[in-house]
């Protein structure tokens, strides 16, 4: 195959994020003519065909491509990729969708939001495909600049503001950190090639202390995107800041391109250190723990939403640990095709029971009221009960409960969990998610058998994209909580 056969036949794996860099551009290029015609309709809907236009992509991406490497062996398409891909993609068409009648509500709907939505989530798609540090390194940049800006949308809020601008410090200095670990792995085995660190850590690297301190501050980093404790400091402050759909975004994109990264990362370094499953293991007990047990204390939804993502965190390290024990080889094929399906069916599940929540937050905002205590949730089934019902089937779902697709998701992590014979996991899998019911069944307490104490709920004329992402959301919630099965061919892709 001649140079140029080759690298066009490499871009085809980039042609998604190309479609999303392309929408942005245009968004930006015919911003005048936008603001002139008033509203954000026209730069919401570019952006949605943007995100479909990548799907379609995505969807039609050669299939004799997969598992090969790209540009010199700096990116990949697998399986994990595509799959994982689909769900960033869905997750960028509901976070369109609750944009565009929740900034229009904030009369904060300016074009620019979209064209950096759609950077960022170009980032996070680069992250999927990342073979190379440098690579997951620009990737994971350009997506937290996107969400720095998007946090400090709201210029009229003091609190956005200051979300943003803590979000920007904590994530500078986590970059920083991963930047560094990069520069000392580089140090041991003079490569960012994910293919060249891992032969070099077969011979050892990471017995070394500049090796072992590079890999620490490379976790690091992705534990800070992903709110895994000690990295989750910021996550209850923006959560609560920043505007709703771009809190809805960020919870769900961040994890997603965090966590894919991180599994490349384990590929590489696993085998090499004893330290690493101890330490993963550590990690993810902790995040259970502290998410869940300081959630119970909070009264502001989207701030009790921050610390459960936090939680949701933790349960995906526990799969982590999984597929770090087989690339060890102290755990079989099975473990690892459980652990890598469950990751990404319950990023999918979150994705949807996250939307769906901050999508009823979204719709019940006004002007001047943005929606986010439980006492502005006060008998919302008795004012608005299409919304009241569907945020009680996200909480349940974000709960585990059976018949929601959070359950699923939750199940398989646990299943994986077991078959990898860590019961310490397993246990605290499940005293957690106990503990989690609490504060999620608080919130239906709330909107189901408390008396209303405020005004009816907003009443938008019109079929609103927030109202179309809760039902998208609770449809696709409850459909794969009941049938499961729906979702084999996807899971086979994963495995």
């Amino acid at each position: 195959m001649s140079g140029s056969s080759r690298f066009i036949a490499d871009l085809s794996a980039l042609y998604p994020a190309l479609a999303l860099i392309g929408a942005s551009g245009l968004i930006l290029l015919v911003m005048p003519f936008l603001r002139r015609c008033g509203g954000n309709s026209g730069s919401a809907t570019i952006s949605g065909l943007g995100v479909l236009a990548a799907l379609a992509l995505l969807i039609r991406l050669p299939g004799e491509g997969f598992g090969a490497t790209l540009f010199a062996e700096t990116l990949v398409t697998d399986s994990l990729s595509t799959a994982s891909a689909f769900v960033l993609l869905l997750s960028g068409l509901l976070a369109v969708l609750i944009a565009q009648s929740y900034l229009k509500v904030r009369e904060i709907d300016e074009p620019e939001y979209y064209a950096i939505l759609l950077l960022s989530m170009a980032g996070a798609y680069l992250m999927l495909l990342a073979n190379d540090l440098l690579i997951l390194f620009l990737g994971l940049e350009l997506m937290s600049f996107g969400f720095y800006a998007m946090a400090g949308f709201a210029r009229r809020d003091g609190r956005s503001g200051e979300a943003a601008l803590k979000y920007f410090l904590t994530g500078a200095f986590a970059s920083a950190l991963f930047l560094y670990g990069i520069m000392l792995i580089y140090g041991v085995s003079a490569s960012t090639e994910f293919a060249k660190i891992q032969s070099a850590v077969a011979h050892g690297a990471l017995h070394t202390p500049m090796g072992l301190a590079g890999m620490i501050l490379i976790i690091a980093g992705l534990g800070f995107k992903v709110a895994a404790v000690p990295f989750h400091q910021w996550a209850p402050d923006v959560y609560e800041g920043a505007p709703t759909s771009a809190t809805a975004f960020l919870a769900a994109t961040a994890k997603i391109g965090a966590f894919v990264g991180l599994i490349r990362v384990l590929d590489v370094f696993a085998g090499g250190s004893q330290t690493l499953i101890p330490m993963l293991r550590v990690l993810a007990i902790a995040t259970m723990i502290y998410g869940n047990l300081v959630a119970i204390a909070q009264t502001n939804v989207k701030r009790m939403l921050g610390y459960s993502a936090v939680a949701h965190a933790g349960y995906l390290l526990a799969a982590m640990v999984c597929v770090a024990m087989h690339y060890e080889g102290t755990a079989g094929a099975r473990t690892n095709t459980a652990a890598m399906s469950a990751s990404v069916f319950y990023l999918l599940a979150y994705a949807l029971a996250g939307f769906g929540a901050f999508g009823v937050l979204a719709y019940l905002s006004s002007r001047d009221k943005d929606v986010q205590t439980l006492d502005d949730l006060r008998g919302l089934v008795q004012r608005d009960a299409p919304s009241g019902y569907a945020l009680i089937l996200f909480m349940l779902s974000l709960a585990g409960i059976p018949a929601t697709v959070g359950f699923i998701g939750k199940w398989q992590i646990f299943y994986a969990v077991l078959i990898g014979g860590d019961m310490t996991l397993a246990v605290t899998i499940a005293l957690t998610s106990a503990m989690g019911a609490y504060y999620y069944l608080r919130v239906v307490w709330y909107a189901a058998f408390e008396s209303a104490s405020g005004p009816d709920a907003p009443r938008q004329v019109g079929l609103t994209g927030a109202g179309l992402t809760v039902f998208v959301s609770a449809f696709a919630t409850l459909l794969l909580g009941i049938v499961p099965g729906l979702l084999t061919g996807f899971l086979q892709v994963v495995k």
